[in-house]
C-alpha cells in the first residue's frame, strides 16, 4: 500500500479510511490534514477522477502552496484539471517517488 511505504520513510500519511470517523465534517478534516502536511500525494485512478473530494483536496493543497505529486494508475493526468501542469509519476515508478520523498525528508530534518 502506498501509505505504508510513505510512512516507512518517516512521513505521516493521512488517509480518509483511517483518519475520518463517523460524524466528522469531511471538508474540515481534510483541511486540518492539509494544514499539517508538507506535501500531498494524489492517486489519479478511474475512481479518483470522478471524486469531488479529490478535486477539493488538490485545490486546497495548491491553494496552500503545498507540493502535490500525482501518481497515475490507469488514468490520465488531464482527467483532473488542476493537475495538468504538474509532473506526474506512473504507479509503476512509485519507487522513484519514494526515493525523491526520502531525499526531501532528509533535507527537511537537516534544516
Amino acid at each position: 500500500m502506498m501509505a505504508e511505504k510513505v510512512s516507512a520513510l518517516g512521513a505521516v500519511a493521512w488517509l480518509d479510511v483511517k483518519d475520518l470517523e463517523g460524524g466528522d465534517l469531511i471538508n474540515a478534516k481534510i483541511l486540518e490534514g492539509l494544514d499539517a502536511c508538507q506535501e500531498a500525494v494524489v492517486l489519479v485512478s478511474p475512481n479518483s477522477v470522478v471524486s469531488q473530494w479529490v478535486v477539493f483536496e488538490i485545490g486546497a493543497a495548491l491553494g496552500q502552496h503545498k507540493r502535490v505529486t500525482p501518481i497515475l494508475n490507469n488514468a490520465s493526468l488531464g482527467a483532473i484539471a488542476p493537475l495538468k501542469e504538474i509532473k506526474a509519476i506512473d504507479l509503476n515508478d512509485f519507487g522513484r517517488f519514494l526515493s525523491e520523498l526520502k531525499k526531501r525528508i532528509q533535507k527537511a530534518s537537516e534544516e
